[in-house]
């Protein structure tokens, strides 16, 4: 097969290593790791998509418009870079598994076509996941609210680094795997829940491997209570409607939101805390100063140090986090569970 050229070969003139990307042992050693993942059976390679196609792809993935560029002039294909390419197609057949998958950021010696490389999979195995989506019969609109998360992602790494790029592939890989859904104002994922992995026990709420939807929190919007209630209230209907065979008694939650340090740093009405009473607690409290500075301040993870005293005030969980780690204090994950047959405030 001859793929559309949609741009110039990837990586130096001349340089012909990987079929257009720089050599290196850790380039080889990225390039081998995708071969190693457990691979699904029975399904078809993806296709380099002609270019309309690949661009109203990009637009269901909500791809931001400064990006579109960036990642069809670097999209791999067998002629022109057949080494990406292979890696490509074993990442393709590893997200249809049901198997934990281990794909580690491009060496960054490769530049946008390894920072954009995961869209790249995700670009190609969007047909197969849309077919997916048909069987279980999710509505157009959710799958569109859905899969936009990807782009959300895209977004969210050229605001945290200034260049474009993406490096959530392993968490999208649940929405491809049909496995999480936006519902409204929140995300619900259906996994079961894993107690010792939450560090203790869990009072008289789901049992350890009990299946339960796990609620994620979009960065997107203000947490406004009625917008929650009809997100639980749909996911009680989803879940029944369309993947009835397993009864979900419970929604979790694993998140910073649920620590209960913010209730006494913020208004009694605050959206965050009337969020956190949906829930009861339980488990362990690790430390998540990592995962708060991304989720409100976009600051890349593992950013070592960086410089609380430049960092924005403008809102009120904005100060009461700031405040917290200047005085040397942490913030910490939450693990929440909640009956779904039930208001959950």
């Amino acid at each position: 097969m001859t793929a559309p050229a949609y741009g110039p070969a990837h990586g130096p003139a001349g340089d012909r290593a990987h079929g257009g990307l720089p050599h290196s042992p850790d380039v080889d050693r990225w390039l081998a790791t995708p071969g190693t993942q457990p691979a699904a059976e029975g399904i078809p390679d993806p296709r380099v998509p002609a270019l309309p196609d690949a661009r109203s792809r990009l637009r269901l993935l909500a791809v931001p418009e400064e990006d579109l560029e960036g990642v069809l002039t670097t999209l791999p294909d067998p002629a022109r870079t057949p080494e990406p390419w292979q890696a490509l197609l074993h990442c393709h057949r590893a997200l249809f598994t049901d198997a934990p998958v281990g794909w580690p950021a491009a060496p960054g010696l490769l530049g946008p076509a390894g920072r954009y490389f995961y869209v790249h999979v995700f670009l190609l195995a969007l047909p197969l996941a849309l077919e997916r989506q048909r069987e279980y019969g999710i509505p157009a609109d959710v799958v569109r609210a859905t899969f936009a998360d990807l782009g959300a992602k895209v977004a969210a790494y050229r605001r945290a680094y200034g260049t474009g790029g993406f490096d959530r592939q392993t968490w999208i890989v649940r929405h491809f795997r049909g496995t999480l859904h936006r519902l409204g104002r929140l995300q619900f994922e259906r996994t079961t829940l894993d107690a010792a992995a939450c560090g203790g026990p869990r009072g008289d709420g789901p049992r350890d491997g009990e299946p339960v939807l796990n609620v994620h929190i979009p960065g997107d919007g203000p947490m406004k209570p009625a917008l929650c209630d009809a997100s639980f209230a749909a996911a009680r209907d989803f879940a029944a409607r369309h993947f009835p065979a397993t009864p979900y008694t419970y929604a979790t939650c694993h998140s910073w939101l649920l620590d209960g340090q913010l209730a006494a740093s913020l208004p009694a009405d605050a959206n965050i805390v009337r969020f956190q009473r949906r829930f009861r607690l339980f488990g362990s409290r690790p430390v998540c100063d990592d995962d708060v500075l991304e989720f409100v301040f976009h600051v890349p993870p593992g950013t070592a140090g960086p410089d609380l005293d430049q960092l924005p005030r403008d809102t009120a969980l904005q100060r009461a986090i700031l405040d917290r780690l200047r005085s040397g204090g942490h913030w910490r994950l939450g693990h929440g569970w909640t009956p779904l047959r039930e208001d959950p405030r």
